[in-house]
């Protein structure tokens, strides 16, 4: 017996015009898990993350992607993204955005720059581990300054990144811990620009120390032997595993370029919206049901005809039909 085909492959058959690669079909099952098991929102949020990689997507942050182009490589050096290779007990992912370095204090931030290395780096990551997972982010902005909340958020680089991991990526964001904060008397600003103000409360933490990560993951807790020295554990420093971070962007740069290709000239079928009753009309229909409902069928019967043609049976009263060739059916 064939198989039943997976949600991506179901998926693929309605929106693509293309045959589906098989690198894109483990990554588009990931949506159901990011959704809750809502198919419906699973293949909305899978045609919007197709629609970002296309031509009138996220030109700015998902396009011209080239980890040797000098903006890109002063970026590795200016802020770090350390995606730890363990999960947590629960199985969470976890990223580390240390910003600026410590190399970097007086130097000024490319938004941009920073932005579209993160959505490098998660793309190689998710090719490396295609399993579902939440992702759990920890900012540390001990080092941040007035400056660059001014240079470095400017445009809506940040908010558009935001958007994209609420409602597009295959992969959600469960939670975001901007840890270090007591020199920054600014937070309600900076959450402002990053875009992140609204999640506050559900999403976004803060945190006015950092030094022990496990601390605020509680039960959740992971691994020292996957943190990095700054924060408690035994991975190595910051800078070693940005560093090899780094050479991993150079080393895939050829495949980024090309999944670049392959989804700017993807094209969708046209998307078909189904009409649904307006709220009203449901309302009245189901009132109307509702009032059937608490008719039994011995009121509904003898209220049809005054005539003796009426049976009372154990069932109800029912009305006997003659036709011509004398078989009796009954309503």
């Amino acid at each position: 017996m064939k198989a039943a085909a997976s949600f991506g492959e179901r998926w693929a058959r309605e929106h693509l015009t293309r045959p589906i690669t098989d690198e894109e079909l483990v990554i588009l099952d990931l949506f159901p898990s990011t959704c809750g098991g809502d198919a419906g929102e699973a293949g909305r949020r899978a045609r919007r993350y197709y629609q970002a990689r296309g031509p009138a997507g996220l030109a700015e942050l998902w396009h011209n992607r080239c980890p040797d182009d000098e903006e890109i490589l002063s970026s590795c050096q200016d802020a770090y993204i350390v995606p730890l290779k363990a999960r947590s007990v629960g199985g969470r992912r976890i990223t580390i955005v240390r910003m600026p370095a410590p190399t970097a204090l007086d130097r000024p931030l490319s938004a941009k720059a920073l932005l579209a290395r993160w959505l490098m780096i998660l793309d190689i990551r998710l090719r490396e581990d295609p399993t579902p997972g939440e992702e759990v982010v920890f900012i540390d902005v001990c080092d941040l300054q007035p400056a660059h909340l001014k240079n470095h958020f400017r445009g809506t680089y940040w908010k558009d990144f935001h958007q994209l991991m609420k409602n597009t990526y295959p992969l959600r964001f469960a939670s975001v811990h901007v840890i270090n904060t007591h020199r920054l008397k600014t937070m309600s600003l900076l959450l402002l620009h990053i875009g992140l103000y609204p999640w506050r409360r559900t999403v976004v933490q803060k945190h006015a120390d950092g030094d022990q990560i496990n601390h605020v993951m509680g039960l959740d807790h992971f691994p020292e032997e996957g943190l990095p020295y700054e924060y408690g554990g035994k991975a190595g420093s910051m800078k070693d595993l940005n560093d090899e971070w780094t050479k991993k962007l150079l080393t895939n740069s050829k495949w980024l370029h090309t999944e670049e290709r392959k989804y700017y000239h993807t094209e969708l079928k046209p998307e078909v919206k189904t009409r649904t009753r307006h709220k009203s009309a449901v309302r009245n229909l189901r009132s109307s049901i509702g009032s059937y409902n608490m008719i039994t069928r011995t009121h509904s019967c003898r209220s049809l005809h005054a005539h003796d043609d009426l049976d009372e049976g154990l069932y109800g009263a029912y009305r006997t039909l003659k036709i011509s060739y004398d078989r009796d059916f009954y309503v």
